[in-house]
């Protein structure tokens, strides 16, 4: 099975576990986190033209468009996409949703104020391909925000592996329960993705250097503003960072 299609593979099969994550965000404290940090590295709260890359089952459409932006919203899965239109009809917002490759975007040039994605960069089979995509789309002065981790380098490195392992075991004393664990298949995967095996974000920094976009912000650890408790310790080890970065 080749990368594309494993990608899709794993994204339908976990399109509804998604949704209970993204409806748990949504009731608690987490989604005004995200909507601040968002908005603190944009030049307008609303009113943008918003392209949220791999929605998944819809957190980011929702909360830019209760926020006043007009938002497009875009994965590689119909299964994702059908969660994403359930869970924003839910809550009252209709954002325009494709199924649509992330590495060939089908909309005209500079149509976008804000690309947004989140836990999606990894994934990407060729990111310096994407990047090119998403710069093209983007206004001038409009920005990128990308958040992202070094999700599943464990795989390449065995300190990485050592510092993962450390975070399972106080993740169950912490909380008294077992910790999550990945299938084979999973693996398989995780293994087949490039960018699992790049260390990032100074990777994706320099790949967005090259590609033109001068302006580049980057918080290497924002997780103590946007993650529960349960993963602050769970993903220790790993780290969810911020780039902002501005056409």
């Amino acid at each position: 099975m080749i990368a594309e299609e494993k990608l899709k593979k794993n994204w339908t099969e976990g399109a509804s576990n998604y949704t209970n994550i993204v409806k748990r965000e949504l009731e608690g404290p987490l989604k005004q986190a995200w909507l601040d940090i968002i908005q603190k590295n944009v030049s307008q709260k609303s009113g943008m033209q918003v392209l949220d890359v791999g929605t998944g089952p819809g957190f980011f459409a929702i909360i830019m468009e209760l926020s006043g932006n007009n938002v497009t919203a875009i994965d590689c899965t119909e299964a994702m996409i059908e969660e994403a239109k359930r869970n924003t009809a839910e809550v009252g917002v209709s954002p325009k949703f494709y199924v649509m490759d992330s590495h060939k975007l089908d909309f005209k040039d500079e149509s976008f104020d804000l690309i947004i994605s989140r836990n999606v960069a990894w994934t990407l089979i060729d990111a310096k391909k994407a990047y090119t995509e998403w710069k093209r789309v983007l206004k001038k002065n409009g920005k990128i925000l990308i958040f992202d981790a070094n999700w599943n380098h464990r795989f390449y490195d065995e300190e990485y592996m050592c510092k993962y392992n450390e975070d399972m075991v106080n993740y169950e004393k912490a909380f008294n329960k077992s910790a999550p664990y990945i299938t084979k298949e999973q693996e398989d995967y995780r293994k087949s993705m490039p960018m699992c095996a790049r260390i990032r974000p100074q990777w994706d920094i320099n790949t967005l250097l090259e590609i033109g976009l001068k302006t580049i912000y980057c918080d290497i650890d924002v997780t103590e503003r946007l993650w529960s408790d349960e993963q602050k310790i769970m993903s220790h080890s790993t780290p969810m960072f911020m780039i902002a970065a501005k056409r």
